[in-house]
């Protein structure tokens, strides 16, 4: 037996072709993703490479700070060693001076005078004495001026005043007189 079929049949159609302009955006899209993924891993690993380099910097960098520290404590070290040697160099140089300035005053010191006070600022002396007399203690001046070891002498005040001795009543004028001089070192 032969069969017919009369009914229509479904045929089936044929796909229409994907349009190219598709395909491009597809292909470019994955083309672009993949591009991105490189992109974003790079510079992950370059994030990565940085913070491990700029821990490596700090830690060297507190490696140096503590050197630079050190450093400073030698250089204020290194500092106060020449302020010593400095000062010890100028005693050194000056240490016959106290002795000759002593010498000085007392070999010009008249009798009469005596000495209370002496101060010594450098090359400034402040001499605080009382005298008899006031002829006296012009007298000590004028030895004074003429000796090589002072460059500058002069009178800063004689004043009369009366003092007790000891524990008598009875009061003795004298003249207070303080002198400045300068010293040639």
């Amino acid at each position: 037996m032969i069969r017919i079929n009369l009914l229509p049949v479904k045929r089936k159609k044929k796909p229409k072709p994907i349009p190219g302009f598709i395909i491009a955006t597809v292909i470019a899209t994955v083309i672009v993703l993949v591009g991105v993924l490189f992109t974003y891993v790079n510079i992950k690993e370059e994030v990565k490479s940085l913070q491990a380099r700029k821990a490596s910097n700090e830690q060297k960098l507190q490696e140096m700070k503590k050197k630079l520290k050190a450093l400073e404590n030698y250089e204020t070290l290194v500092k106060s060693v020449e302020r010593k040697k400095g000062v010890i160099l100028q005693l050194r140089k000056n240490q016959g001076v106290p002795v000759r300035l002593m010498d000085e005053l007392s070999r010009n010191l008249p009798n009469g005078i005596w000495l209370k006070g002496l101060k010594v600022k450098g090359n400034l002396v402040d001499i605080e004495g009382y005298a008899f007399t006031n002829s006296d203690v012009v007298k000590y001046v004028n030895r004074l001026k003429k000796s090589s070891l002072f460059n500058s002498v002069y009178l800063a005040e004689s004043k009369r005043k009366e003092i007790s001795e000891g524990g008598t009543k009875e009061k003795i004028p004298v003249y207070n007189f303080k002198i400045k001089l300068g010293i040639r070192i």
